[in-house]
């Protein structure tokens, strides 16, 4: 038996298969989910939804930024950085829970879109309204492209409290 968490996942290492340390990977991303939507939940419960968001934007928006930071020291990921910025977002914790698409408009501008949000699923199923994520959201998103390339601006948010179409949940523009 090894001493610590460290010489564990060497020993696991040898004998796991890529499915296994991608879904491996998957469960922290969602434990990580689970731990956000409960505190979510919470204050919301007992500050009202305008100061959980609030909140919101601070905590995820940084947990998020750090995120970004260690998987750049972590991967090479190429000279394009809209490629990087969503390759990023893909491996930090909101890119393995929340399915994100991500499309290229053109040569400088990347479309980040969410058509299947479980949180904001969930809560439509329990009766409440959606949250009005849209300045937690413009935070960590404009976090994470700071990170990648400074030059990379948000020109466009969608999302609650926005009017959002049938089908969709948000939408981020970014140009570089």
């Amino acid at each position: 038996m090894a001493s610590n968490a460290s010489e564990t996942l060497k020993q696991m290492m040898k004998t796991a298969d890529p499915d296994e340390w991608a879904r491996y990977i998957e469960m922290g991303n969602k434990n990580f989910w689970t731990l956000q939507n409960h505190w979510m939940m919470n204050v919301e419960k007992k500050y009202g939804q305008s100061a959980a968001v609030q909140f919101d934007g601070l905590c995820y928006g940084r947990a998020i930024e750090v995120a970004a930071y260690r998987l750049l020291k972590f991967f090479k990921f190429g000279d394009d950085d809209l490629d990087t910025l969503a390759k990023v977002y893909q491996l930090s914790p909101a890119g393995s829970y929340i399915d994100i698409d991500f499309q290229r408009i053109d040569e400088h501008t990347l479309l980040r879109r969410v058509t299947d949000c479980p949180i904001q699923n969930a809560r439509l199923a329990k009766g409440q309204e959606p949250i009005h994520c849209k300045d937690p959201l413009t935070v960590a998103a404009g976090n994470i492209a700071r990170v990648v390339n400074p030059d990379i601006k948000i020109t466009s948010v969608l999302c609650p409290p926005d009017e959002v179409p049938e089908g969709l949940w948000c939408d981020v523009i970014y140009t570089l």
